[in-house]
């Protein structure tokens, strides 16, 4: 019969003994029998410096900060004087508490790629205007061409 290697019952084909546990089972055992001594030894392992356990002990310790979905009134941003004014009010969200240090942080970063880009859009605005002034300045001139 496909999907059964033998008959059941069989005493004389491979397989566990009833009643005997898997490895796994038998690991995790052991692991509860010891778990206070190697907490305590990973702890002591962290108080002497070893990074791998001081992280391990600090992410059982320290919940994961979760963002704090907290919203409030940015300022319109369309010129780069606008960008102050926007820095300001996130300044003044995390100065009260209204959101933390880690989102004003973030918010402030996305104003300073807004501040990267408005200032390259602005050199090359500039960098167009006197490529058209050189280039107007090196045309000759009507009385020039008639010479």
């Amino acid at each position: 019969m496909r999907g059964r290697p033998f008959e059941p019952g069989n005493k004389m084909g491979r397989g566990r003994p009833r009643g005997t546990q898997n490895r796994r089972t038998r690991w995790v055992r052991e692991l509860e029998e010891h778990g206070d001594a190697i907490i305590r030894q990973c702890m002591v392992q962290a108080l002497k410096g070893d990074r791998a356990a001081l992280r391990l002990c600090m992410e059982r310790l320290v919940p994961p900060c979760e963002p704090s979905g907290q919203r409030f009134e940015l300022p319109a941003v369309n010129t780069v004087a606008d960008l102050g004014i926007a820095f300001h009010a996130v300044l003044r969200e995390v100065a009260h508490g209204r959101i933390t240090a880690r989102d004003g942080e973030a918010v402030a970063s996305v104003l300073e790629t807004r501040r990267r880009l408005a200032e390259t859009e602005e050199i090359h605005l500039r960098l167009q205007a006197l490529e058209q002034r050189v280039a107007e300045d090196n045309e000759p001139s009507k009385g020039e061409r008639e010479e």
